[in-house]
């Protein structure tokens, strides 16, 4: 699990400051960066692939905002959910193996933003 812990964290730390830069992409929508990452991190180019990994992240992302809206705000928590279920789209993990991970991760790492409105 620690490997898991490590690739998390690094693929986060890409994220946060890819936001961090930039003017244009939301702290709330981070969550679109995880396809780009997965993809720069594993090597993998496969359009069609990342295309149902995006399409996938969006209706997890939505699901999850149906039931509070304020959850966007837990920007996150949402880019390593969604960065871990790409390795459950391309078939890497299974969605038993990718609940353990992100117990574990989410145990570890700061994920939650204390306040939020």
């Amino acid at each position: 699990m620690k490997e898991w812990l490590e690739r998390v964290q690094e693929s986060l730390d890409m994220a946060l400051q890819a936001v961090g830069n930039s003017n244009i992409i939301p702290n709330e929508n981070m969550y679109k960066l995880a396809t780009v990452f997965y993809s720069q991190i594993n090597n993998m180019n496969n359009e069609q692939l990342l295309n149902e990994m995006a399409d996938a992240i969006e209706a997890q992302y939505e699901e999850d905002c149906s039931h509070d809206e304020n959850s966007k705000y837990q920007y996150k928590f949402h880019y390593v959910s969604s960065y871990l279920y790409c390795y459950v789209i391309a078939g890497k993990i299974d969605e038993m193996k990718y609940d353990r991970i992100m117990e574990y991760v989410n145990s570890r790492l700061s994920l939650f933003e204390e306040r939020y409105e």
